[in-house]
This record gives structure tokens, C-alpha cells and sequence, in this order.
């Protein structure tokens, strides 16, 4: 999970390829307003998230819920 910049929370959720990292150069430039949030999906081996196969998509509203807990954010703007 990366969390940078300062002001209104935006929290980026990666697509099919998984990974902010793939992001990276737009979540700097969306931190120069905003404060900017992404993270791996829990899917990826390398997103330290836990994933079960049981729970389908469930698994990804969860995942943004811990991210929402970790971040101390009640709401945001959630871009993805």
C-alpha cells in the first residue's frame, strides 16, 4: 500500500493488472493535490493481503476496507 501527498483522500484501486505500481507515475502526480492511496489487489502474490478463493469477489470489498482501516479514512473518493 502506498499512501502519499496531503488533502482530500483519493484511493486508486488497480485494474486486471493488479499492481499500483503499474500507476505509479499518476498516483505521484495525483498526490500533488491530493492525498493518494493505492495498493496491490490481494490477489497478487507480492500485495501482502490475504486472498480466499472461497469468498469470489468479496475478497476485493474487503481488501478496500483494510485499506480504507489502514489509511484511519471513514470516507473518500474512490477512483479505479
Amino acid at each position: 500500500m502506498i499512501d502519499i501527498g496531503r488533502g482530500t483522500p483519493v484511493v486508486v484501486i488497480p485494474g486486471l493488472q493488479g499492481r499500483w505500481e503499474w500507476m505509479r507515475s499518476g498516483v505521484e502526480a495525483l498526490a500533488e493535490g491530493h492525498r493518494a492511496i493505492s495498493y496491490s489487489l490481494c490477489d497478487e502474490p507480492t500485495s501482502g493481503f490475504g486472498f480466499d478463493a472461497s469468498a469470489g469477489f468479496d475478497n476485493y470489498i474487503r481488501h478496500v476496507d483494510t485499506v480504507l482501516d489502514r489509511a484511519g479514512l471513514e470516507r473518500t473518493t474512490l477512483v479505479g
